[in-house]
């Protein structure tokens, strides 16, 4: 603990702003800077679903080989994964914010240079390039989530976050079929290279409007003994509960609260090798297997759904609808699943949407036993709990990791669960459908979504309504009590103003 009066003055003061900001509902300065964010990821989204309108259109305009058509798939993965872990150690020390308009800048940047590229070679460098900067932003809208909103209200706005999100996935697709049917086959795939430039525009907008990690100012704060970002921490605290209308209590403090940010541990090491020992490997472990469990209904139903609906029988132009209609319906489970997280607990409701999921994955193969409307009611079932699934692992990372280690954390989650499944899985499943059909593949990928779900079901902390402190630390857990003043530390209030009781 600190020994210093006034480093213990100091670390009460933290505690305070951090307890007043997560009894505080999301007002509107929330509500802008979050949604400025979503903005973000949702037209990052839209970049990486460029890759189908270049494989449609370059495919036989550069008569491009097998080859060539699978490694202009994979460059902006390649960039992606490549961009998670150094993006997350980043974030960890210069700031999310920082980290998100870097990252908007630089695939906004070459994703528009990549409409005028003059041959496959630069194309495939751009794309590279502008998947590092995706690879920079993809986990930081959830840690931003996690560390702005109020515990009772975090899985809810995370659902709202990914609705948003698998929309998104249906933009290109449409710009796509617009670019076609408008321009010639020189300019059909430039213009939407064109648009995917269009996010420049709010890197101001971020700068203006999207506020840096309350949480990350104050360790900042300690670590450079600054007030200046404490300060930042205090006005915005103080702008949110102006705008709730609610009285700025400077005495008012969570005990869990304090007990971490006392304690030695959260000045911790930055390392990696800090996710290696306990307790975050197990932690890490556990969040990792979960959202891994998610990616792979994901990547098997958004590479290979159309070809899987196509074996069991439908038309191309079906299969494509089918296909539609499931990311359509998969907005909805995740939307929902975000307001259960918060009022039913994250481990059962995830529970809950792994078993359906695998389920309708099963369902999807019995149509020549069952007959099509089963099977309808597999691919509804496959969407809503399985495309829909995402709100739930993404938070629950991100809550298991000190503000330290956050963004490294996850960082590394979606790198190895994007690796295994985006990367791993879709290169090998071509060749696992060819030889052990659809049915054999589909029941192996439902089952092994139940195991790597079952950990954070029977061994994984339940996460919600709790703070961001009690659940990065590595302290025992305690029991929960309630928000009650201190009167062991003297609090001096800022010049100028008055605590207000």
């Amino acid at each position: 603990m600190p020994s210093n009066p006034a480093d213990r003055s100091t670390t009460f003061v933290d505690a305070n702003l951090l307890t007043r900001l997560d009894r505080a509902p999301v007002t509107r300065t929330l509500r802008v800077g979050i949604g400025v964010v979503v903005l973000v990821w949702l037209l990052e989204s839209f970049d990486i679903g460029l890759v189908s309108v270049l494989i449609l259109v370059l495919g036989p305009h550069w008569e491009l080989s097998s080859g060539e058509i699978g490694l202009l798939g994979a460059s902006g993965t390649i960039g992606l994964l490549a961009g998670m872990l150094p993006a997350g150690r980043l974030a960890d020390l210069y700031g999310r914010k920082k980290v998100l308009m870097v990252g908007t800048a630089m695939f906004s940047v070459f994703t528009l240079l990549s409409a005028f590229s003059p041959n496959f070679v630069v194309l495939i460098i751009l794309r590279i390039v502008a998947g590092l900067g995706e690879g920079a932003i993809f986990p930081v809208p959830y840690l931003m989530i996690s560390e702005l909103v109020n515990k009772e209200k975090r899985g809810r706005i995370m659902g709202y976050a990914q609705w948003v999100l698998n929309g998104g996935y249906t933009l290109p697709a449409l710009v796509g079929l617009w670019a076609v049917s408008t321009f010639d086959t020189e300019w059909s795939w430039r213009v939407p290279c064109l648009i995917g430039g269009l996010p420049l525009l709010l890197i101001p907008v971020l700068a203006k409007w999207v506020p840096e990690s309350p949480r990350f100012q104050l360790r900042k704060a300690t670590r450079q003994a600054s007030e200046a970002p404490r300060e930042d921490v205090r006005k915005l605290v103080t702008r949110i509960e102006d705008e709730a209308g609610i009285a700025h209590d400077e005495t008012v403090v969570d005990p869990e609260i304090l007990a971490v940010l006392d304690d030695s541990a959260v000045r911790g090491s930055m390392r990696m090798r800090q996710l290696l020992k306990a307790p975050y490997l197990r932690r890490s472990v556990i969040a990792y297997a979960a959202l891994t469990a998610s990616f792979i209904v994901w990547y098997t139903m958004l590479t290979y759904a159309p070809t899987i609906f196509g074996m069991l029988g439908a038309t191309k132009s079906n299969s494509l609808l089918y296909t539609g209609v499931m990311m359509f319906v998969s907005a909805f489970g995740v939307f929902y699943q975000g307001r259960l997280a918060d009022s039913r607990g994250r481990k059962p409701v995830f529970a809950v949407y792994m078993v359906v999921a695998a389920i309708g994955l099963v369902l999807l193969t019995l149509e020549p036993v069952v007959g099509i409307v089963v099977v309808v009611i597999g691919a509804l079932a496959t969407a809503w709990f399985g495309l829909g699934s995402f709100s739930i692992p993404k938070m629950y990372m991100a809550e298991q990791y000190p503000t330290r280690l956050r963004g490294l954390g996850t960082s590394v989650g979606e790198m190895v669960s994007r690796g295994l499944t985006g990367g791993i899985l879709v290169a090998f499943l071509p060749g696992l459908i060819a030889g052990f059909g659809v049915t054999t593949v589909l029941t192996a990928a439902a089952i092994s979504m139940v195991l790597l779900a079952a950990p954070m079901f029977f061994f994984g902390q339940e996460t919600s309504g709790r703070n961001m402190e009690d659940l990065g630390t590595d302290l025992s857990d305690r029991e929960k009590q309630p928000d009650v003043p201190r009167a062991d530390v003297e609090v001096t209030p800022q010049p100028g103003r008055m605590p207000q009781q």
